[in-house]
C-alpha cells in the first residue's frame, strides 16, 4: 500500500516557513508529472483536494503573519475535526500577550457555482467565458457564452457568497483562538480599488463571530486583509 503524501504534514508540529516549503514542494512534485496541472485544477484525488482547499490556504496566512517576534508552526491534521490545523506560536509578541501560544485554523474556499464547470472546460478545451455564462448541457456537454457586466454588480454578488459562506462556518462550533482563513477565487479578474470594494462590502455585513480572525485572500493576485 502506497504511502499518501499528505502523510509528511499529518499530525507533525512544523515550523511554519519549513511548512510552506514542504506545501510549495508537494505542489510542484505534482504538476511536474504526466497531467499533473490537470490533476491540481480538477482535484481529483484526496492529495490535490487537501492540497488546494487547505494546505496552500494555511501558507498563505503564515506567510503573511509570520516574523521576528512571532514565530509559527504548524500541525495539520487530516481528518474530520472542527479546524483544520493547530498552530503554536512563539516570540516576543506571544510574550507580551499580543498573540496566543496556541490557536487553530480553519480554511474555507469562496467560489462561483460554476467554478467547477470553468475548471472542466479549460482543462478540456483550454479555455471559457465568464462564469456567469456556463452551464452543463442536458447532453452532459458544457456551454459558454460570454455575458454583459454592469458597474459593480460582480463584487456584489460575489460578496454574497463570501458572507454566505461566512455564515455556514460562524454556525459551526470551533475551538478558542481560532482563526477563519477564506481563499476566494474570484468571479474575474479584480483591480485593487475593486478588491477593497469587496472587502468593504464583507466587511460592513459581516454576522457576530466567534473567530479571532477573518483572514481573506485571492488565490490569483494575492490580495490579502484580516477582518
Amino acid at each position: 500500500m502506497s504511502i499518501s503524501p499528505l502523510s509528511q504534514f499529518d499530525g507533525e508540529l512544523i515550523d511554519g516557513l519549513l511548512f510552506c516549503s514542504m506545501t510549495f514542494a508537494l505542489f510542484e512534485k505534482i504538476r511536474s508529472t504526466e497531467n499533473g496541472s490537470s490533476r491540481l485544477r480538477m482535484r481529483e484525488t484526496e492529495v490535490e483536494k487537501k492540497l488546494i482547499e487547505e494546505l496552500l490556504p494555511i501558507c498563505k496566512y503564515v506567510q503573511a503573519k509570520y516574523r521576528a517576534g512571532r514565530f509559527i508552526s504548524v500541525r495539520w491534521v487530516n481528518g474530520s475535526q472542527q479546524f483544520d490545523a493547530e498552530i503554536v506560536q512563539a516570540g516576543a509578541y506571544v510574550k507580551q500577550g499580543y498573540f496566543p501560544e496556541s490557536a487553530y485554523l480553519e480554511a474555507t474556499c469562496v467560489m462561483h457555482p460554476n467554478e467547477y464547470l470553468s475548471r472542466e472546460l479549460i482543462d478540456t478545451r483550454g479555455g471559457a467565458f465568464g462564469l456567469d455564462g456556463i452551464r452543463r448541457l442536458k447532453n452532459g456537454q458544457i456551454e459558454s457564452r460570454p455575458v454583459v457586466r454592469r458597474n459593480h454588480e460582480f463584487i456584489q454578488s460575489y460578496s454574497k457568497l463570501v458572507l454566505k459562506q461566512i455564515g455556514k462556518k460562524v454556525g459551526i462550533k470551533y475551538p478558542p483562538e481560532t482563526t477563519l482563513i477564506v481563499q476566494c477565487t474570484l468571479n474575474t479578474i479584480y483591480t485593487l480599488d475593486e478588491w477593497e470594494m469587496l472587502v468593504a462590502e464583507v466587511r460592513g455585513q459581516l454576522p457576530e463571530h466567534q473567530f479571532r480572525e477573518m483572514f481573506m485572500y485571492d488565490s490569483v493576485t494575492e490580495y490579502t486583509c484580516s477582518l
